[in-house]
């Protein structure tokens, strides 16, 4: 327990004002783009802000409604216009929103401009209302099947300039980008065999079992069927028939139980 007689009392004034020398320089960076471990991760961020920008869905929204891209470059029939069940994805092609995000980055970075990301992704959305990036709407699994490199997408399917996009940027883009563009484009010009698209045709498959056990049932009565069944509910003005009450079974009368003593008396 404290005793409260050993309380040292004293009066303190303290300084009003605090008088600050040589304030060191402010220096703010959160990544250290020299790692390439914190170069991906910031250019990852690049990406972000620009998907999660309002100018972005904005840009996603006018391709959409305004330049038909809600259905599929491959498979014509595939399309959200009626219904969002079908998911139709807009792919960044031939270069990726990474390697446009590089690019700009590379530009900045040579010409001594700001690189926070927000600046960097103003950029690239800039870009993007420029149309000098290329884009292409895809359904969902062929989306992946290009992502997986199972599919070739040719350039002459793509929507946007991505050849002035080229001209702005070409000192910033790396040869090996360069080259590979070169090598699409010959591709896209020669309908090169790489243009095969049999990994998204349709193969209707039909089963030859002759072991009857294990033979498909005849759908013809089961069709019949559904047919007559359709056909009473329409003539019933669209109302299910009632089922009818189940006969109703006898009941059951249930003697007394008599001990056997009982009986012999």
């Amino acid at each position: 327990m404290i005793d409260p007689d050993d309380i040292l009392v004293t009066e303190e004034k303290l300084p009003s004002t605090i008088n600050l020398i040589n304030i060191p320089e402010f220096e703010y960076q959160v990544y250290d783009t020299n790692d390439e471990k914190e170069y991906e991760k910031y250019i990852k961020d690049v990406e972000s802000q620009v998907r999660r920008s309002f100018e972005y869905r904005q840009f996603i929204k006018y391709l959409r409604e305004t330049m038909g891209m809600n259905k599929c470059a491959f498979l014509q029939n595939v399309s959200n216009e009626e219904t969002f069940d079908i998911k139709i994805e807009l792919h960044h092609y031939p270069f990726s929103l990474r390697d446009i995000s590089d690019i700009v980055f590379r530009k900045r970075s040579y010409y001594k401009e700001s690189l926070d990301i927000q600046m960097v992704a103003k950029e690239v959305m800039e870009c993007h209302y420029k149309l000098i990036v290329g884009i292409i709407s895809l359904s969902e699994t062929v989306h992946e099947l290009a992502h997986s490199h199972r599919l070739f997408v040719p350039v002459d399917k793509v929507v946007g300039r991505y050849k002035m996009f080229v001209e702005l940027y070409k000192p910033f883009i790396e040869p090996e980008m360069l080259e590979t563009l070169e090598r699409i484009e010959k591709y896209t010009l020669e309908h090169s065999e790489i243009e095969n698209t049999n990994v998204i045709e349709q193969n209707r498959l039909s089963y030859n079992v002759k072991d009857k056990r294990y033979a498909l049932p005849d759908m013809n009565p089961i069709t019949d069927q559904m047919v007559n069944r359709l056909e009473t509910i329409k003539s019933n003005n669209y109302i299910l028939p009632v089922a009818t009450e189940p006969p109703q079974l006898p009941r059951k009368i249930i003697k007394p139980f008599i001990p056997i003593g009982e009986l012999d008396e």
